[in-house]
């Protein structure tokens, strides 16, 4: 004879649990930065707000420009490495687009600079351009071409097996 329940005691009901086969796997999330349409879009309409601007504002046209190549550089590497598919791990596609912006970008702006001062041309872009402007958006477009050189060496072979025999002989 089954035990009297007492008052206090819930009655034990059995759990629905769905079965194995009706488990559902969730979607993955819609990513509007893996479409094309949404880098040409954001090209076109960065172009219309930075020249709608620079007319409305009246900055001279040779600003905007620099203004302009800044920004769509910007745009079209984040674009590029957003839309290639990499077989590297994100983390050594960070380090290789990191590595070429901080050392071969600021290389190559460095450069520039010295040059640019030696020549006598710096004083002439920085009385068309402006100090300021010249300084930064020339930064921040080396800094790009940068990343833009690490991602092309993180794809080159020859520059891969490179690495590979560096990384041994200092014991990485």
């Amino acid at each position: 004879m089954p035990k009297p329940r007492s008052k206090t005691q819930p009655k034990k009901r059995p759990k629905n649990q769905p079965s194995k086969s009706k488990l559902k796997t969730k979607p993955e999330p819609v990513n509007i930065t893996k479409s094309k349409f949404y880098w040409i879009s954001l090209t076109i309409s960065t172009v219309i707000v930075v020249l709608g601007y620079g007319i409305v504002a009246g900055i001279a046209m040779a600003q905007v420009g620099l203004i302009l190549v800044t920004a769509l550089s910007v745009i079209g590497v984040v674009g590029y490495v957003r839309l290639k598919p990499s077989i590297l791990t994100t983390r050594t596609r960070a380090t290789y687009l990191f590595v070429g912006a901080a050392v071969i970008g600021y290389g190559i702006w460095a450069t520039l600079v010295i040059v640019l001062a030696v020549t006598g041309f710096g004083l002439q872009v920085q009385a068309a351009l402006g100090g300021q402007l010249f300084i930064i958006t020339s930064q921040i477009i080396f800094l790009v071409v940068g990343a833009s050189i690490g991602e092309y060496l993180s794809t080159n072979n020859a520059f891969q097996s490179f690495a590979g025999k560096v990384k041994q002989k200092i014991g990485f």
